[in-house]
């Protein structure tokens, strides 16, 4: 139900009254107040279901019309590049079909948070049995007094105020009916937005996480181990080395051996650049080489002696 002024308010108490002086008139007035009070809430509900009906349409047909508009797109893209080629070219429609969609999902997730589909149902329901209610009471009202004499007995009185409270009855219970099952829905759809947003929030997290340790491990430095298998054939058992990368030039030698190592490189690509003299002749020879993260690198190389 509506807040405030829109909430369904009963007759007070003065609204009730017997006269035995006059019972004839005291139950039509019993009769008048029960069928003025159950209107209202029939009333109420015809008129408050509109608040339901309109967002729940819009929201109904939106989302049909994203769906259908993104079903639709893809086929158009490619009938338009088939009929010209130069039209719509690098243009991917996945994305957008894609948008399309999730906004028809997010539309129909607002009406089910909202209870805009189920209330609009639920009212007419819940105003619908009312209405039946009100007929049937009516119905064994004048069945009822149609038997009676004038002045009605006691037993006869105490028989129509009794259908009067039975009917009374019958339209608090619908309406709490309805109001129990608003808020089994409104809880069951709160719990539900509840886990929903913890599961995006762990999703998230954990992407972000998985993010944050690829950064970390493209970032974890490497290292070259680079075998010159014909070292020992230069002059001095001596090679000059040029390590050259995007962010760094280091010039390096090596003596007496045929392995030359780096610790601490960053992952990249590096161009080795390798010179020496053979009797006295200058050679020189070069490689590129890959550094991945947290990896030792192990190329070869041989002078062209």
């Amino acid at each position: 139900m509506a807040d405030g002024k829109n909430d369904i308010h009963t007759a007070g108490p003065e609204c009730l009254n017997w006269d035995p002086a006059d019972p004839v008139k005291s139950l039509q007035e019993l009769r008048t107040f029960v069928e003025e009070e159950s209107q209202k809430a029939i009333s109420w509900y015809w008129r408050e279901k509109n608040g339901k009906k309109t967002p729940s349409r819009a929201i109904q047909f939106l989302a049909l019309a994203l769906t259908a508009a993104a079903g639709l797109i893809p086929v158009v893209v490619q009938i338009v590049k088939n009929w010209d080629g130069q039209k719509l070219q690098g243009f991917d429609s996945g994305p957008v079909a894609s948008l399309l969609v999730g906004s028809a999902a997010a539309l129909l997730g607002l009406d089910k948070a909202f209870g805009y589909s189920s209330g609009w149902t639920r009212y007419v329901l819940t105003a619908t049995s009312m209405t039946k209610l009100l007929n049937e009471f009516r119905m064994d009202w004048v069945l009822l007094y149609a038997s009676c004499t004038l002045p009605p007995t006691p037993e006869k009185a105490a028989s129509l105020i009794q259908r009067a409270k039975d009917f009374v009855s019958a339209i608090q219970g619908a309406l709490q009916q309805e109001t129990k099952e608003w808020a089994t829905e409104f809880q069951s759809n709160t719990a539900q937005l509840e886990k929903d947003v913890r599961a995006q929030l762990d999703t998230l997290s954990a992407q972000v996480d998985k993010v944050a340790k690829e950064r970390e491990d493209a970032a974890r430095a490497g290292g070259i181990e680079l075998t010159i298998t014909n070292a020992d054939k230069t002059d001095g058992f001596h090679v000059a080395i040029v390590l050259e990368g995007k962010d760094t030039k280091q010039s390096e030698a090596v003596t007496n051996s045929k392995v030359w190592t780096r610790i601490g490189t960053a992952p990249g690509q590096y161009k080795v650049a390798l010179e020496a003299k053979v009797h006295g002749a200058p050679i020189a020879t070069s490689m590129i080489v890959e550094v991945k993260p947290g990896e030792i690198a192990r190329p070869s190389i041989t002078f062209p002696v």
